[in-house]
């Protein structure tokens, strides 16, 4: 009798491990939330939609996607990170709901690294360097040379304190060892109508929003943040030419809980790849002036490390802070 009820528990405990094996396989068989911690609109927001309009297709699976926006991307954040690790709960983030809150926020609710599994890079969007077209410098190094010239006497917008239009300032700033006055606005918008104004002479803006304006006259485009030159401004040159390394932006990625299961990661990791590869996805967003990035898991965590440890130098050197 005994070996025999030894026998039925190692069976069952077999069984189970096989079953519990067997799930990534099935995955998913069921409703995928995919958490945008911005509000409907905005870029992540866009790009989510586009993703999980094609997860769907692939899978057979609704995805829905849920916008739980504030403090920063915090709120949202948090949610995911404390959801079940089964990969029905997913999230895209940011440059700053994984790079520059932890170091912007006095009380963080969640880790960015250690509460969360690495499952893609999605795109990027460098800035570009605005400046007033009374400003008496044609290219970025006589631009550089001119405020070092007059030190203090010029001014820089943002979209508020904390946001990454402020800190590629604040970076700028540093790099350069130049003397500007940081002049925060309640949004993008204010801010660049600051600069055409006249009321500040410079900022770093999102550059989807910024070409129409160059184009225009009504600014002038000193550089991107990339790495390179884009093709959407092939004659703008990229700031890192004048300033090596300087590199900013806004960054997207895609999280589910720690504690994920390895092969679910996986699978999220290769049909997420898969649908940024398709032609029309990357056509649109590119029209959104992203740059499709992909990748591995490993190379999201890397850049999340890399971030974290730029950004807090940053917040270190311009003093911002929320509680």
């Amino acid at each position: 009798m005994k070996t025999w009820i030894a026998t039925a528990v190692v069976s069952a405990v077999l069984t189970f491990g096989a079953g519990a094996q067997a799930q990534p396989d099935n995955y998913p068989s069921k409703r995928v939330a995919f958490v945008v911690p911005f509000t409907p609109g905005g870029a992540g927001d866009l790009m989510a939609r586009i993703i999980a309009a094609e997860l769907a297709k692939m899978w057979s699976q609704p995805v829905v996607v849920e916008n739980r926006p504030g403090a920063g991307g915090n709120t949202g954040s948090a949610t995911v990170a404390a959801a079940a690790p089964d990969g029905y709960t997913i999230l895209i983030g940011s440059t700053s709901s994984h790079a520059i809150n932890p170091s912007l926020y006095a009380n963080m609710p969640y880790d960015p690294l250690k509460d969360f599994t690495q499952i893609v890079r999605v795109a990027s969007s460098p800035h570009i360097l605005l400046v007033n077209p009374s400003v008496p410098a044609k290219t970025l190094p006589e631009f550089i040379a001119y405020l070092k010239a007059n030190p203090g006497r010029f001014n820089f917008s943002s979209g508020g304190n904390g946001t990454s239009t402020h800190l590629a300032g604040e970076l700028f700033k540093t790099l350069t060892k130049t003397s500007l006055v940081h002049v925060p606005y309640r949004g993008a918008p204010e801010a660049v109508h600051g600069v055409i104004s006249g009321d500040t002479q410079m900022m770093f803006e999102n550059l989807s929003g910024s070409i129409p304006q160059v184009k225009s006259g009504r600014l002038v485009g000193m550089g991107v943040t990339s790495k390179k030159r884009i093709p959407a401004m092939p004659d703008l040159p990229a700031v890192a030419e004048t300033i090596p390394g300087f590199q900013t932006g806004v960054w997207f990625g895609i999280w589910s809980p720690a504690g994920t299961p390895p092969a679910i990661a996986a699978k999220l990791n290769t049909d997420i790849n898969h649908v940024l590869e398709l032609p029309d996805v990357r056509r649109r967003m590119e029209t959104m002036g992203m740059i499709i990035e992909g990748g591995t898991q490993k190379e999201l965590e890397d850049q999340v490390r890399s971030e974290i440890r730029k950004w807090a130098e940053v917040v270190q050197a311009s003093g911002a802070t929320i509680n």
